[in-house]
């Protein structure tokens, strides 16, 4: 056995570690980073929404937002059928306020339309749009929260 050719695979074992290593390490940071990403976003912050709510909520109109969700075709999932897909609307506007506390019903609602990921309701999958932050203005969101708040 040639002594000159088994140094280098032994020389080899400490880098392939070394690389196997800074790829997990890469990996991780990547998904930690994915994670924050879909929490964060004004996700979860009560604070941010009444800021936001603020401003849209005084001059939200229900019949508004009602045709709002007919244009959106928001009844496809959450109006329709025996809610299997989505959460049904029905009673939205009583159940919210309890579904995420420390959330209002007013605030709960904004994370649900606009940070969907942030809270599933139990049973359900991640299927809602999370671009209705670039689809809505602030002023349409308060138009759909006023509405969906009259459901009870």
């Amino acid at each position: 056995m040639n002594p000159e050719k088994k140094r280098p695979r032994q020389a080899r074992l400490p880098l392939l570690l070394a690389l196997m290593l800074a790829v997990s390490l890469a990996f991780l940071l990547m998904l930690a980073l994915m994670l924050s990403d879909t929490q964060g976003s004004g996700g979860g912050d009560p604070a941010a929404y009444d800021a936001e709510l603020a401003q849209a909520l005084p001059a939200a109109d229900a019949a508004l937002g009602a045709a709002l969700l007919e244009t959106h075709e928001c009844a496809a999932c959450h109006l329709v059928g025996d809610g299997s897909v989505s959460p049904l609307f029905a009673n939205i506007g009583g159940l919210a306020a309890s579904r995420r506390p420390p959330l209002s019903a007013e605030q709960y609602l904004y994370e649900a339309i606009l940070f969907p990921s942030a809270h599933l309701v139990a049973g359900y999958s991640d299927a809602m749009p999370g671009n209705y932050g670039e689809r809505l203005s602030k002023q349409e969101v308060g138009h759909i929260i006023a509405y969906l708040l009259t459901l009870r």
